[in-house]
């Protein structure tokens, strides 16, 4: 099961919602960081989308907090490097969106950039920053 772009941008909406449980805050209280999380995570969300359908791993164990599964654990850093390769991300960035320390996103990153030498994977990464280059930013329309 992947979650879509338009499910990526509900999951914001919601998590604005929940985080402000209380008053009924409205979009215009947040702050231009708090809107800039939102947007960092919906970005992330995208990429393990794109990740998840090339690898074939499902999204939802990508964004699992287990390490049980090596695949699932080596597409996360497969998406976290494609952060900081496409978008040029700083790793406390990447780790914020991801929901994982700086030192991981760092961690993935090396790991990742070391794999690279093998001919094969790095003609795949290639194609995903490809495609993550070539997506259109997101619509300023709220559905």
């Amino acid at each position: 099961m992947t979650i879509g772009i338009f499910s990526a941008a509900r999951a914001a909406r919601a998590a604005v919602a929940v985080r402000s449980e209380g008053a009924a805050p409205s979009v215009e209280r947040l702050t231009g960081q708090d809107m800039q999380a939102l947007k960092d995570r919906a970005k992330a969300l995208f990429i393990i989308d794109v990740v998840s359908h090339a690898t074939g791993i499902p999204a939802a164990e990508i964004l699992s907090s287990s390490r049980n599964h090596a695949g699932a654990a080596r597409a996360r850093q497969v998406a976290m490097y494609l952060a900081y390769i496409t978008y040029q991300w700083p790793l406390a960035r990447i780790g914020a969106a991801f929901k994982r320390d700086r030192t991981t996103a760092g961690h993935a990153c090396r790991l990742i950039e070391d794999l690279r030498d093998d001919r094969r994977f790095d003609l795949e990464l290639d194609k995903l920053e490809a495609c993550l280059k070539n997506a259109p930013e997101p619509l300023a329309i709220v559905c």
